[in-house]
């Protein structure tokens, strides 16, 4: 067998449609001249002309009255499938069993799905006591929950607040915020400070902390360290460390990292 066979053709006006798409996704709108997509693809405008229009053929792109491109319906059809699929990307695996060789303690990747903050995937950590297991595909809970505190700080206001107005904020232990204000106030400083932690506000005796994973500007999800309550005191700045470290391992993140602010809980 070639090499070539072994790893795969490579076709490289897929590989620049994608990235135009890409792009596409990130950039503000007043920002996708072509001369800006030609300048970042590192090719020529009439080259990224014709990659425009075929992919306005293909439905995956859209020109409208103004000569602006946006996506078509055919991304529609793209982005439900993706919502809908519980089976975490693999790129995002490797970094998770980082976290537990790394940490010794369960780590969680979580993501949005279908509206909701789900639990895609687990690993148990190597330590001899253990907290309560979430399993991937659990749904519930996102203001008690570290991870669920991540997604909503960083999800499009219009996307949290329909989340938030289907789902009463749910009392898990006597620690968890079902005070809306309260609430909005913590999802603040988690989107200041890039992560989110809850102390027995899920399960008594347990707490977590969690980063989000970025990819173009977006957040693609987020990891979680779960811990014993007495552990996570002694061990938080380190458990931060490990979990930014595992995003930083997929690229694409802030070149700066929030750092912890004023009366930030323990």
């Amino acid at each position: 067998m070639t090499d070539e066979m072994r790893t795969g053709t490579r076709i490289r006006s897929v590989s620049r449609a994608a990235h135009l798409l890409m792009l596409i996704a990130s950039l503000p709108e007043p920002d996708r001249s072509v001369n800006r997509l030609a300048k970042e693809l590192g090719t020529s405008v009439p080259t990224v002309y014709h990659l425009l229009n075929t992919l306005v053929d293909a439905k995956l792109l859209a020109r409208d009255e103004r000569k602006q491109y946006r996506f078509g319906f055919a991304m529609e059809v793209l982005s439900a499938a993706y919502a809908q699929q519980t089976v975490p990307p693999p790129e995002l695996l490797a970094p998770l069993r980082w976290i537990t060789d790394a940490t010794g303690e369960s780590a969680y990747l979580s993501a949005w799905r279908s509206g909701n903050p789900v639990v895609l995937a687990h690993l148990a950590g190597t330590h001899a006591v253990q907290v309560t297991d979430l399993r991937p595909g659990y749904r519930g809970a996102a203001n008690a929950r570290a991870s669920g505190k991540v997604l909503l700080a960083f999800a499009e206001p219009a996307d949290r607040e329909r989340y938030l107005a289907m789902h009463p904020l749910e009392s898990m232990t006597p620690k968890t915020i079902t005070d809306p204000a309260v609430l909005e106030r913590e999802l603040a400083r988690v989107a200041k400070n890039g992560y989110a932690t809850d102390i027995e506000e899920f399960s008594v005796g347990v707490a977590c902390i969690a980063v989000p994973i970025w990819s173009n500007g977006i957040v693609m999800g987020c990891y979680t360290i779960s811990a014993p309550v007495q552990r996570y005191r002694q061990h938080k700045a380190r458990y931060l460390a490990s979990l930014r470290e595992a995003v930083q391992m997929l690229g694409d993140q802030p070149a700066t990292q929030p750092q912890e602010g004023v009366g930030d809980p323990a």
